[in-house]
Parts: C-alpha cells; structure tokens; sequence
C-alpha cells in the first residue's frame, strides 16, 4: 500500500515535535537513503570495495536491502495526519485528555508515556514541552524554524 506524502512542515505532534524539523517528516532520511544508492551505483562501490581493506566482508545486499527499505518507510505523515504509531501511548493520551500538545498537560513532567521512545528522548521532548507551555502550535513551529532545532 502507498501512502500519499503529506506536506508536515506545520505540524506539531502531541509530543512536541516540529515535524518539518524530524528527520523523517522532513524527507531528509528517505532522500539520504536514495541518494546514498545512487552514488552505491554511480561510483560502482560493490566492485572495487573488495580490494581496500575490511571490503572483502561487507554485505552489500544487506546494504543495499536496509537502504531501500529507509526509502520506503522512513517519510512520516506526522500523527496529525496518520502517520507513527496508532497505539502511540503518548497520542492516545493526549486525544483522551483533549489536549491539541501534551503541552497543555499538568502532569507532562512525570508523565511515563515518553519512556518507550528510549535515551535522552523522553527528557529532552518533555523538557522543550514544559519551556513551550502555553505556546501554540504556530509559535512551536515558528521557533523551531527559526532556532534550526533538530529534535533529537
């Protein structure tokens, strides 16, 4: 099934996410991944990688398989627009409690339903959601942009 692309670069997901500013929701991973195969094939890797050192055990069908696949699945919808997981527990929640951004939310900064993103991503999305409470979607975005802010 093919998902039509959907233009997110005005989006805010319930997280807090500037989705023109992801790496997916911006195209920047899906457009590397193709560009990367093409150079693979332009610059004819496979042929001589075999002859420089550590060449010789690289699974270039691997390569190539893992790449086409970041072609095909790494674009983003956005949540807004159906895209990331629909048992999002942070978006359910949110829709639940009414909430167009968790920012809105009094209970944000104990809240466990940014834990299953791993890392520092539950942190660094709470904490930029506690310093935009009360902003709206247009000001997020606004200052996303304007602070060139990647989101992880």
């Amino acid at each position: 099934m093919t998902v039509p692309k959907v233009d997110v670069k005005d989006q805010v997901s319930y997280c807090g996410v500037a989705c023109g500013t992801c790496g997916q929701g911006s195209g920047r991973a899906e457009k590397s991944a193709k560009q990367l195969l093409k150079l693979i094939d332009e610059i004819e890797v496979k042929d001589w990688a075999p002859h420089v050192r550590g060449g010789a055990e690289l699974n270039w069908d691997a390569t190539e398989k893992t790449l086409e696949w970041m072609t095909k699945y790494t674009g983003c919808r956005g949540c807004l627009s159906g895209g990331g997981s629909p048992g999002c527990a942070i978006r359910v929640c949110a829709r639940e409690k009414g909430y167009s951004i968790c920012n809105e939310c009094n209970d944000l900064e104990e809240c466990s339903k940014f834990d299953f993103l791993g890392g520092d991503k539950p942190s660094i999305l709470k904490r930029r959601l506690v310093e935009n409470k009360g902003k709206s979607r247009e000001q997020i975005i606004a200052e996303a942009r304007a602070r060139d802010i990647t989101i992880f």
